[in-house]
């Protein structure tokens, strides 16, 4: 696939952005600098060559691309009047936090020894990941849900697997690292084509399905 076509199929480009959230574009870069809303994820320079009966004109053309779940981030700064960064730190940890309650019922086991920091470090890693736009290439649709899986989903498949170097794995530990390689594979992004062969799906998912004889169905 292009990867024009990659992203017009997976982000919103700029202007669509603030369409959707009924922004301006000034308001969208204040949020930025005031570090309330992540960077784009993708930054596209391109240089066109047009031809036609006028004759021949070249330019550079720059376009900016944000996952589509950035928009409901968006949607939470403006209905809670967010101006602050500190307030959307605040919201974002909420959010994280609340993503990682609902994993542990869903039987998914983690502490603060697995993250290597406690909670409130842990969060506070992510959000400024989460500004830089990490997770917006990472992720499938940009949604805080999605962050919070990869997150745990790596810790728990590095701690089953013991940084992905164990040879074979006991029954308990491929159930272990079946359910966590299923959460990771929902949240994941596909990524583009020239970012395949290095990416967390190709390390997490597919290698791993070859090294342990797994199935993510």
């Amino acid at each position: 696939m292009r990867l024009s076509h990659y992203l017009a199929s997976h982000f919103y480009h700029t202007d669509e952005l603030c369409q959707t959230l009924s922004i301006s574009h000034e308001t969208l870069e204040h949020w930025q600098q005031t570090g309330l809303f992540p960077k784009p994820s993708y930054c596209i320079k391109s240089q066109l060559s047009c031809s036609s009966y006028s004759g021949l004109y070249e330019c550079e053309e720059y376009d900016d691309y944000y996952p589509r779940g950035y928009v409901n981030w968006g949607k939470h700064l403006l209905k809670q009047k967010i101006e602050l960064s500190s307030h959307a730190f605040n919201l974002f940890a909420q959010h994280y936090t609340g993503y990682l309650s609902k994993l542990a019922q869903q039987g998914f086991a983690f502490d603060e020894e697995l993250f290597g920091c406690d909670l409130e470090e842990q969060v506070q890693q992510v959000w400024q990941q989460f500004l830089c736009s990490k997770y917006g290439a990472l992720t499938q649709n940009g949604l805080l849900e999605e962050i919070v899986s990869i997150d745990i989903a790596r810790l728990l498949i590095d701690n089953t697997t013991e940084l992905r170097t164990k040879v074979s794995l006991e029954q308990d530990e491929r159930k272990e690292l079946h359910q966590a390689m299923k959460l990771l594979n929902k949240a994941l992004s596909h990524g583009a084509a020239h970012e395949k062969n290095n990416s967390l799906r190709a390390k997490y998912i597919d290698a791993l399905i070859l090294k342990y004889d797994l199935s993510i169905k």
